[in-house]
């Protein structure tokens, strides 16, 4: 049996005119990809979420396995891009972490839509089909730069 494929509710291409309201803001991207890494990796990977979590704030997510603790940083993007974090925010997270014995985890989060031209326009429509991309956690490091290629040694599959 075929499952239903969902379909968007737009036209082919890019719309004329598109109202603000028809946009997913980037809090709702968040919201989106949040939810992705909890339904997609942390609750089959079988992570214990602790109390309070997810949120909005950073750390998005801390969870436990094998007696490790996770501090997730979810960041939502639209295709072609993957959005990084600055050095100096990266090393306050990192640093926080040691403190407190957590392994801290960049979880990048890819959007595009399955229309080839809002695609390359980078266009986020609420009603939208997307196809979604996570290519695994990278772990921050307290080094002074960091590379954030998604290179098996860099990326942690749990």
């Amino acid at each position: 049996m075929e499952m239903n494929k969902p379909e968007s509710i737009w036209a082919d291409g890019v719309p004329e005119k598109i109202d603000e309201k028809d946009r997913i803001s980037n809090s709702e991207l968040a919201d989106m990809a949040i939810t992705y890494i909890m339904k997609n990796i942390i609750i089959p990977k079988g992570f214990k979420i602790e109390q309070g979590f997810p949120r909005k704030e950073v750390p998005n997510i801390i969870c436990k396995r094998d007696g490790i603790v996770y501090a997730i940083m979810v960041v939502p993007s639209l295709f072609p891009d993957y959005i990084t974090i600055n050095d100096e925010f990266r090393l306050k997270l990192v640093s926080a972490c040691l403190e407190h014995n957590t392994v801290p985890l960049y979880a990048p989060v890819g959007y595009k839509s399955i229309d080839e031209e809002r695609a390359k326009a980078k266009l986020a429509l609420k009603g939208d089909v997307f196809l979604t991309s996570f290519p695994g956690f990278v772990k921050l490091t307290n080094n002074e730069k960091q590379d954030f290629s998604f290179t098996d040694d860099n990326l942690f599959r749990p």
